[in-house]
């Protein structure tokens, strides 16, 4: 088909469209914001999943030499394609967005698109310790921006379908529309009325939709037996809320401290340098961290706690053996913080998920230690999925966004109430210590400084 005729279709749709009634324009722009968020968000899991396979043929069970490279070379990777190819840094993009949103700004460049999406394949899936739903979820607001540019609107207007494309991003990337909307109104706090609230829902349910549909109608982490949780083991879920409150203070002190360790180091490519040199120490003796880490995570849910150590250099050790399981648990506990640091700081990828990782091992210590020490029963596959909920609404401070978006990318509701009070209890923790929203926390060494349009 030829360009002319290709320009007559697009004019002839955008004439139709707006002469709908203004509700069902924003209504039918939306659902098409969310399918197209959706499409990409489809295309970013395979390109990390296709990169990953290739990858996994240098791993085999036991140490894995190769490992110590492979983060460098990912980050370097990205660090080319944003430089060449976008002309920009394209680390740190939530905290980027969030800052263009505050300053008023509605026009994000067509190459945000695919930019940040194709950098954050090189981070993960050369075993950076991260997520993939900051990138999606500025290139979800790169689609809404300039498709609604391209009808004619206003930027008001066109503030509204960024909100509605960011909220997508996440609600595909974690099939959970709730959750995406979620992101809009907690984060990215974009005011809107009762009509484009509806239009942000249509938006995340058919991206959250799409990525479901194309992927198979499965979730990236699923508890295969779900059992009524027995009310003997809520005060455990106290406990677990306590603690996964001063863990999460933990955690975000040292990313933070990580961020301004590599901000002081000067050029970019010695940041890179560093951050992939000290990634690469920790894959090579914990290669659960590898990239997003939801397969370690399903196998974890699900009673197979030796995936956290079965390709490392700790092959060999038992899962039988309680003390062993708690200190390789409590060690990864603690350096997860350091790979996440040095992953978002010195490449392209995502907060949230690193924080659902942290949450199922903090989940899993809590309830085999208490076992141990107490004799009590607390079901260690049922607190590691209620830890995920409990350490993401800790540390990102969105804990309506956390007790909705756990279960639904889990797809298990069973446990949302004791979800509920465990990350009631450790948001409540955090907040007393830490006022500041936790992006906004990042504008003061480094974070979003730089113009998304």
């Amino acid at each position: 088909m030829s360009e002319t005729k290709l320009r007559d279709i697009s004019s002839f749709v955008r004439r139709k469209m707006r002469r709908l009634p203004s509700q069902s324009f924003v209504m039918l722009l939306a659902s098409a914001v969310g399918f197209a968020t959706g499409l990409a968000c489809v295309g970013l899991k395979w390109s990390i999943k296709w990169v990953s396979d290739l990858m996994s043929v240098f791993i085999s069970p036991g140490a894995n030499p190769v490992l110590l490279l492979l983060p460098l070379a990912g980050l370097v990777l990205a660090a080319l394609f944003s430089r060449l190819v976008v002309g920009e840094n394209l680390s740190r993009s939530t905290d980027k967005l969030i800052t263009f949103l505050r300053k008023g700004g509605s026009d994000i460049k067509k190459s945000h698109i695919y930019g940040p999406l194709a950098a954050n394949v090189f981070t993960l899936g050369f075993g950076g310790s991260a997520g993939a739903e900051g990138p999606i979820a500025v290139a979800g607001a790169a689609i809404g921006s300039n498709m609604a540019r391209y009808m004619g609107l206003t930027p008001q207007q066109v503030r509204l379908f960024i909100g509605c494309g960011a909220g997508a991003g996440i609600a595909a990337i974690f099939k959970a529309p709730v959750g995406g909307m979620l992101f809009t109104l907690e984060i990215l706090r974009l005011p809107f009325t009762s009509v484009t609230v509806f239009a942000l829902l249509l938006a995340c349910l058919a991206s959250a939709l799409t990525c479901y549909m194309l992927t198979g109608f499965t979730f990236d982490v699923f508890l295969a037996e779900a059992f009524p949780f027995p009310t003997s083991a809520y005060l455990g879920v106290v406990g677990l809320g306590i603690f996964a409150g001063v863990y999460s203070l933990y955690y975000s002190d040292i990313v933070e401290r990580v961020g301004r360790l590599l901000g002081r180091l000067g050029g970019q490519w010695t940041r890179i340098l560093v951050a992939g040199a000290g990634m690469g120490l920790l894959l090579y003796i914990f290669p659960a961290l590898y990239g997003e880490g939801y397969g370690v995570m399903d196998k974890m849910l699900n009673g197979d706690w030796r995936a956290l150590w079965a390709s490392g250099p700790f092959a060999q050790a038992s899962s039988d053996d309680v003390w062993t399981l708690a200190a390789i648990v409590g060690a990864l506990l603690a350096v997860k913080a350091v790979a996440v640091g040095w992953t978002t700081y010195a490449g392209v990828a995502g907060d949230f998920a690193p924080t659902l990782f942290a949450g199922s091992l903090a989940g899993l210590l809590f309830a085999v230690m208490a076992n141990k020490l107490t004799g009590s029963a607390l079901p260690a596959g049922d607190f590691a999925l209620i830890g995920m909920c409990a350490v993401f609404a800790g540390v990102i401070r969105a804990p309506f966004m956390a007790m909705f978006l756990t279960p639904e990318m889990t797809g298990n509701f069973t446990l949302f109430l004791p979800m509920v009070l465990a990350s009631g209890l450790s948001y409540g923790i955090v907040r007393l210590v830490r006022s500041e929203n936790y992006y906004h926390e990042r504008f003061r060494y480094g974070g979003g400084t730089k113009n998304t349009g």
